[in-house]
This record gives C-alpha cells, structure tokens and sequence, in this order.
C-alpha cells in the first residue's frame, strides 16, 4: 500500500488527545490507515453484523473486552457507543488509546461533537491524490487518465480491477448501505438517476429547482438527497467567496465529485478516448483539480478553506484559497495551450476586491493540461502534473 501523507498525522495526535477520529468516504484507506499509524490498537469493525450486534446490546462489555483501547472501524452503525465510550475516557485520559473510522461526516460528527467534544480530534481521509501516487508504478501518466481513473486506492492494486466493474458495485454498495441508513428511499433507481444528474452537474452551479423538475422531486427532496451526498464524501458544495466583494457575486454554491473517476462512471464514459471527447471534459478537468486542492489541505490537517469567486456578469475564478489573511485564486483549463486571457478572471478579481486593512491577493495559478511552467503576468502557469508542488508550498 502506497504511503499516506495523513499517516504521520495520526501518533503526533494520539499524543495529545484520547481519541483520534478519521473521517472519509468508504474506500478511501482509513482501516489500513489506522492500522498502519497504530499497529499497537486491536482492530474491530462494527459493520460486521456480530460486532455490530455486541457493541448496541451491551455497550459497557463491548469496551471491556478492549482495556488498552481499539480502532473502531464504522464507529457510525453504533452511534450510541459513544456516550459509552466518553465515560470510559474520563475514567482513563490516557492518550491515544482509541481511533475512530467512519464514512457519514453528518451523523458521526454530530455523535463526536455531542458525546466527545474536547476529547477527540478529527481527521478526513480522501481517496489517493496525485501527490500520494508519484511512487506508484500506475501512477497516472496523463491528465486524461488521472481524471478517467479517479483516486480510490483499490484501484490502483497491482491486481486492480478495471474502473467500471469496480465503480459501478461501489455505487450499488453506498446507495444499499449508506443511502439507505440516512434516508427512506424507497426507490432505489430513483436515487441513482440523482447521482447521474448530478455527475452532468459536477463544475455547475447547483439549482434545485431545476434539478427537482428533471427527476419529478419536490425540492426539499433534492436538497436532503445532496445532503447525504455531501456527507457521505462523495460530493461538495463550494460556496462563493462572499466577503470583500459585497453584493457583486453569486450566491449558488457550486457541485463537484470528490472523485473524478466516480463521476466519469456515472456519466457512462467508458475509457480514455471518451474521456477526452466527452462535452463534460473540462468540467471534468475543473472536478479533479478542486479535489486535489482538497486533498492537499485535509491530508496535511489543514482547514480546506476553499472557495469561488463568480461577479454577476459571469467572471469567475474557479477557487478561491483562504491561507490566513492571504486569497490564493486559482484558474482551471483544460486546453493543452496556454493563453494569456487565462489569467483575466484572476485580473478581475482584483481589481473589484475592496480589502482596506483585510485580506491580500496573492499571485495566482493557473493550472492547465499542458506541461509548460512559466510566468504569466503577475500569476503563474501550471502544468496539471505540477499541481502537487505548487499546493504543498501553501501552508
């Protein structure tokens, strides 16, 4: 297994704190996460149905069985455990004797906040990123293929299965056992036409009117179902970057995949040369990159911080980094060319930003398909393979 940049995160916390929780969508890595950053932790998985059973009939002898702690993998099937597990903490506040996994941000992070808030520190694993790849022999050799491929790291196996097999059981898994844990959906295929459309909608403006009329859903509906989406990792909504530009912007937040690769399978694209030629390429594009932004703060335990920036009359820089007092834009291209419009929204940006004493405007990125580093005005250009350094230089 490929090493994680998280991994050196977990001891430096299990120093601090009695428990640890690593947060994540489903096979992003956080069992053998946890396993490999405490190897001195028994491992149980509450997912097994006996484990899971044990741990919600008799809570106190379920805990028992572990006086030197445990990873808790799943830890939200049992949601009630941890009001257990807080009293087992403030009998003993050793330190990092306990490591909680799990795949719903919504319902385990309101189970921590309630029963274990100022004992637990918490941390998001996402699926690969490019950064973690770079060792790998299958590493992604072109932008088309990292997009195509996404970041699960089973996929990425030296038996890896080819993606469509593998991501068209993940979704029949999550919408059977995740969707169906946080919601009453009695239909099924309905839900899964909800994540196609919103895989046409990844890089877009979310509208839930119109999302609702394409699959004869009331409102509400979409917004709850978006809800679990986004809990569950496999989407977020990117809000706009509202402060110092008062009313001069949008206020939609944007949709995008977490995972490129999940959203290519949904919309049907099949291989490589798909890919390329699909209408949703640069949208595409755009969803991979966002998420390696992504991946670049939550796996250094950053705040991710990431915004959009879009003025009514459609200029828009694609992300908005908040590092401090600092905004670091960033464009997105998927053109193999550099030109020197690229850097316009960025130009824009500044020009309307009114930050008297407040934030400053960094030079900006400009990451795009082609392999040319280079300056371009007061921003600069990069290649998508360079991505990985440019976001490590942000702290």
């Amino acid at each position: 297994m490929l090493p994680r940049t998280l991994t050196r995160l977990v001891p430096l916390h299990r120093a601090s704190y009695p428990v640890v929780a690593i947060t994540g969508p489903r096979q992003s890595g956080k069992t053998i996460l946890a396993q490999t950053a405490a190897p001195d932790l028994k491992y149980v998985n509450l997912e097994h149905p006996f484990e899971r059973v044990a741990a919600t009939q008799d809570p106190l002898q379920f805990l028992a069985r572990f006086p030197g702690g445990a990873i808790l993998d799943e830890v939200q099937y049992v949601p009630e455990l941890l009001s257990y597990l807080q009293a087992r903490v403030d009998e003993d506040r050793s330190r990092g004797r306990w490591i909680l996994t799990g795949s719903h941000q919504l319902q385990l992070g309101r189970s921590l906040a309630q029963s274990l808030a100022g004992r637990v520190v918490r941390l998001e694993l996402l699926p690969f990123s490019y950064a973690e790849l770079a060792a790998s022999s299958r590493r992604p050799r072109t932008l088309a293929e990292a997009v195509f491929r996404g970041g699960y790291p089973r996929l990425y196996d030296e038996s890896a299965p080819e993606p469509g097999g593998w991501l068209d059981q993940y979704i029949a898994d999550f919408i059977d056992r995740d969707v169906r844990q946080l919601l009453e959906i009695r239909d099924r295929l309905a839900f899964g036409r909800f994540m196609h459309l919103c895989a046409a909608h990844t890089g877009q403006s979310v509208n839930l009117s119109g999302f609702g009329q394409a699959l004869g859903i009331g409102h509400n509906t979409v917004s709850a179902w978006l809800g679990v989406l986004e809990a569950c990792y496999v989407i977020r909504l990117m809000r706009p970057h509202e402060r110092n530009f008062g009313k001069r912007i949008t206020k939609a937040p944007k949709l995008y995949f977490l995972d490129s690769g999940l959203a290519c399978r949904l919309l049907h694209i099949n291989d490589l040369q798909q890919v390329m030629g699909h209408p949703n390429w640069g949208a595409l594009v755009e969803t991979w990159c966002v998420s390696e932004v992504l991946k670049s703060r939550l796996h250094r335990g950053l705040k991710d911080n990431l915004w959009f920036w879009r003025s009514h009359d459609g200029i828009e820089v694609d992300v908005v980094l908040e590092s401090g007092n600092t905004l670091i834009p960033i464009e997105i291209k998927s053109s193999l060319t550099p030109d020197v419009s690229d850097a316009g929204p960025i130009r824009k940006l500044r020009e309307l930003a009114t930050i008297p004493g407040g934030s400053v405007i960094a030079p900006g990125f400009i990451i795009y398909g082609g392999d040319e580093m280079r300056p371009l005005g007061a921003d600069r250009l990069i290649p998508w393979q360079g991505i990985a350094d440019v976001l490590a230089e942000i702290p």
